[in-house]
């Protein structure tokens, strides 16, 4: 919940690097002290810092929830304040009850707190450490009743760190890396525990080459674990949150947009401007996918696609997409909400619609927006008159058919049947025809549509493209 609270803030610019900033901040500062309390002659500062770097690369990857960062600020401070307990009962059980609360608040880390207990009291304390077993028994009881519950469908999701990634993926091995390092140098502190006070020359060997160490993994992991083309998806899918339509279009002129996922959201700006039927070419196009990308069962591209079917005008799609992206996104998707908010309303679903805007009050960033939408409850006349919400309820179609079921070029006909004003469907249809190099098809759809409300004349590119076949 912590998370998802910090998360709405991400939608201000700066915000979100400003509040990650302070969190891997806190990660390194009582990370340092952890170190201290293990190794107090050592002055191990530098390398303190290697878990905190390491958060910050996996930050930059969009599958990786900011909850499994506030998870590891949470173990550092649970291991700072278990070090400052002296008593053997005292230990035993405020490791225990950490353990309960950090796997109540926030999973899979409790997992980690109680091994590195464990190892602690294994160098420091040797012959009572086979009582701190106890945590490491909790957080698997723990575990396994999650499991029998159904709370996830893997263990891994409730004992690694597997269970701060997008659920639907493999998180690969870079997600076990802030772990791995966390035990490396509580390992290396223990191992240094009884050094007493070091020589100036040995000291100032020692800060240099945790310096060096320090400064080759954050060369290493800035030039081999980020990808530049994620960073400008980023930067297209803010410009498509705030629907700032010509910055997108400006930047696929100035970047090579060499990916469907980049055109995906190039065509819906172009369509959303009016200019997907005559500027279809003017940009990079690789196939179909440019225009939609196949489902894979992951929020971000529900997301994407949620958006590219709203711009269609197919409604259900869009609700659809809206509502699979949120239950991947642990139902806390803000965006995703406002999209089901708008959808539930253009069907005159009103009372799931109030459902959807009471959880967006609840926030500081949305609760504006959502109070503006409780106009539209049980109002049919204040919907159909919105320019937005009433253009997209005449794309309903009251036909009895499974979405997509004859391909998405008959569902695109129905709407364009229903609502001729919709012109972005009318481009979208064509489009696809072009795409898929089905001239067939896009000379019947020319034939059926020239002259009518939805296609009133004939855009210069279509007629280019008509008389080259």
């Amino acid at each position: 919940m912590a998370s998802d609270f910090l998360v709405q803030f991400f939608v201000s610019p700066y915000c979100g690097a400003l509040i990650v900033a302070l969190l891997l901040t806190l990660i390194g500062l009582i990370t340092s002290s952890v170190l201290k309390r293990l190794a107090p002659n050592v002055h191990l500062y530098a390398i303190s810092l290697l878990p905190a770097v390491s958060l910050l690369i996996l930050q930059f990857n969009v599958n990786y929830h900011l909850s499994g960062t506030l998870a590891f600020l949470l173990l550092t401070v649970g291991l700072n304040v278990y070090l400052r307990v002296q008593p053997l009962l005292a230990r035993v059980l405020f490791a225990s009850c950490s353990s309960l609360i950090i796997f109540l608040l926030a999973g899979p880390i409790a997992s980690l707190f109680a091994i590195i207990v464990l190892l602690i009291e294994l160098f420091l304390h040797f012959r009572s450490s086979y009582i701190f077993l106890l945590p490491v028994a909790i957080v698997w009881l723990l575990a396994m009743i999650c499991l029998h519950l159904g709370v996830t469908g893997e263990f891994k999701h409730l004992l690694l760190p597997d269970g701060y990634f997008t659920s639907s993926l493999k998180a690969g091995n870079i997600i076990y890396q802030p772990w791995g390092l966390m035990l490396a140098i509580v390992l290396a502190s223990l191992l240094l525990h009884s050094v007493k006070t070091l020589k100036k020359n040995i000291l100032i060997a020692n800060l240099t080459c945790q310096f060096i160490v320090l400064g080759w993994f954050v060369h290493f992991s800035l030039s081999s674990m980020i990808d530049s083309r994620y960073e400008f998806f980023k930067e297209l899918d803010y410009y498509m949150r705030t629907e700032n339509w010509d910055k997108i279009l400006q930047q696929c002129k100035e970047t090579d947009v060499n990916n469907s996922l980049y055109q995906n959201c190039q065509n819906v700006a172009l369509a959303e401007t009016g200019k997907l039927a005559e500027c279809l070419f003017d940009y990079p196009q690789q196939g179909l996918q440019s225009i939609y990308l196949p489902w894979d069962n992951t929020p971000y591209i529900s997301v994407l696609l949620s958006d590219v079917y709203f711009s269609m005008g197919h409604i259900a799609m869009s609700q659809r997409m809206a509502f699979e992206s949120n239950v991947g996104g642990n139902n806390y998707n803000p965006r995703m909400l406002k999209r089901l908010v708008q959808t539930n309303l253009i069907y005159g679903a009103y009372r799931v619609a109030e459902k959807y805007i009471t959880i967006l009050e609840k926030t500081r960033y949305y609760k504006e927006w959502a109070h503006s939408q409780r106009r539209f409850l049980d109002n049919d006349t204040a919907v159909k008159n919105d320019p937005l919400l009433g253009l997209k309820r005449g794309c309903l179609f009251p036909e009895n058919c499974f979405s997509g079921k004859n391909g998405i070029d008959s569902d695109l006909k129905h709407i364009i049947d229903h609502n001729p004003s919709h012109r972005a469907t009318i481009q979208y249809l064509g489009s696809i025809y072009l795409l898929m190099n089905d001239i067939p098809k896009f000379k019947s759809m020319v034939e059926s549509y020239y002259g009518t409300n939805a296609l009133p004349s004939l855009p210069k590119a279509w007629s280019n493209e008509l008389s080259r076949k």
